[in-house]
């Protein structure tokens, strides 16, 4: 070979390695290279926080290195996106963020923007919720609740998680969709919400689809869930959808990193927690909770984003809630 074409050869090679599909691959397979730590910002041992451990220790085996769960519950469930802006965009640190990151931006002033702020990489599922009565409750269906508080304005009570609560957000569209006036009750948790409904304190709660276990065991009964579609566990339980109204209180939830991730990192963690998505053991847990598994890629989570603000502006904005 003449000195001129090894020079020549030697330029293509070196022009083909910097080439950003061969960089890509090289990083695709280079990392994960330590363990990953995944943010859950809520507290340990609740529903939420069950089932994104079973979703790590199931995309462990996909990356090839441990990823690890942190709770930092607090702050309305935005802990987890508020960590995201002071750590590397390098993949190490990621987060699960859901419709209430959005929500408390529109409510008060945060120190992060969902929309500006954040790489987003999967959408995993949607947390749901619903409401339920006590088993010995006169209000046997969705029709009696609607009925009840147009018969007697404001005497109807239904407890929630707090007024800016998903759950709540949907109630006060749907008591102005009827013109009815119920009596909203905030609690500190379902816990506090579910034993003031079992005591007789008040007629209904609206929490997460965890309440389902009242029912399943004969204590309470659903009578809608807020939720997009139907629920596999509760088939005939109308959504408010199948009750006429255009509302849902259901939370898209997903990973997200910081801002500037690496393309080919974000997809690398994608098609890793794609895999763990669909892991039998994390869908039964899904399952079980009420909450179906919805996939989208970082492109298509960072469009529902998009699509959710807007959503939850008007909701904040009918309930009175809107920051200036």
């Amino acid at each position: 070979m003449s000195g001129l074409t090894r020079r020549a050869w030697l330029s293509g090679v070196a022009v083909c390695l910097s080439a950003p599909w061969v960089r890509g691959a090289r990083a695709d397979e280079s990392f994960p290279s330590r363990p990953i730590t995944l943010i859950v910002p809520f507290p340990a041992g609740g529903t939420a926080d069950t089932t994104f451990r079973i979703l790590a220790k199931a995309a462990t085996r996909h990356l090839g290195q441990p990823v690890i769960v942190e709770n930092r519950p607090g702050a309305s469930a935005t802990m987890g996106a508020v960590a995201m802006l002071s750590v590397p965009p390098d993949g190490y640190r990621i987060a699960i963020t859901h419709s209430a990151v959005l929500r408390m931006q529109l409510i008060e002033k945060t120190s992060y923007d969902a929309l500006k702020d954040f790489t987003p990489i999967i959408q995993i599922s949607a947390f749901n919720v619903g409401l339920i009565v006590r088993a010995d409750s006169p209000l046997k269906n969705w029709s009696d609740f609607i009925s009840q508080a147009r018969g007697r304005p404001e005497e109807i009570s239904y407890g929630t998680n707090g007024t800016a609560t998903a759950q709540n957000l949907a109630l006060v569209q749907v008591a102005e969709l009827e013109k009815v006036k119920f009596t909203h009750v905030p609690f500190k948790g379902d816990a506090e919400g579910t034993a003031a409904l079992l005591g007789g304190h008040i007629d209904a709660h609206a929490g997460g689809t965890v309440l389902g276990d009242l029912v399943d065991n004969g204590q309470a009964r659903w009578l809608a869930l807020f939720s997009d579609e139907r629920v596999k566990r509760w088939p005939s339980v109308p959504t408010l959808y199948d009750l006429g109204y255009d509302v849902t209180a259901a939370s898209p939830n997903g990973l997200i990193g910081p801002k500037g991730m690496p393309p080919e990192v974000v997809r690398r963690l994608h098609d890793a927690f794609k895999l763990a998505m669909f892991d039998p053991e994390h869908v039964a847990i899904q399952e079980k909770y009420g909450q179906p598994i919805q996939h989208r890629n970082g492109a298509d989570f960072g469009e529902l984003i998009k699509k959710h603000f807007e959503l939850e502006r008007e909701k904040i904005r009918r309930a009175g809630l809107l920051r200036s």
